[in-house]
């Protein structure tokens, strides 16, 4: 009998449980009004890219670490290319891992936006 509710309450113990997959972790609400290196972009810089990319350590020979110098390497650098390439790519950045969707999405659409400080 112990056996019998034991089973029962590992099955149900497992049915009650559900999985989380990495579209659950994203943020897929639309960006409502124009995006601004101040109010969206500089934390995604500042948590993502400032480590390597930095005044003291620019790694190749890319810092960004000012709004001009990431506006400089998004509009006539590789910015957008290198945070979109497919994961497992060398070239991925940052340091070959993916930014979260709804990130690469709101440095896209401060490009679309005119590059906008504030």
């Amino acid at each position: 009998m112990k056996k019998i509710i034991s089973l029962l309450f590992t099955t149900a113990l497992l049915i009650s449980c559900s999985e989380t997959s990495p579209e659950d972790l994203v943020d897929n609400t639309p960006v409502l009004g124009p995006v601004t290196y101040n109010a969206d972009i500089f934390t995604i810089v500042d948590s993502q890219c400032l480590s390597c990319h930095n005044d003291n350590n620019a790694s190749g020979n890319n810092s960004y670490s000012t709004y001009s110098q990431f506006r400089d390497a998004t509009e006539n650098g590789n910015v957008i290319d290198r945070i979109t390439r497919s994961p497992g790519d060398p070239l991925l950045m940052p340091q070959g891992n993916q930014l979260p969707q709804n990130s690469i999405d709101l440095i896209i659409q401060w490009q679309m936006d005119g590059y906008l400080e504030n």
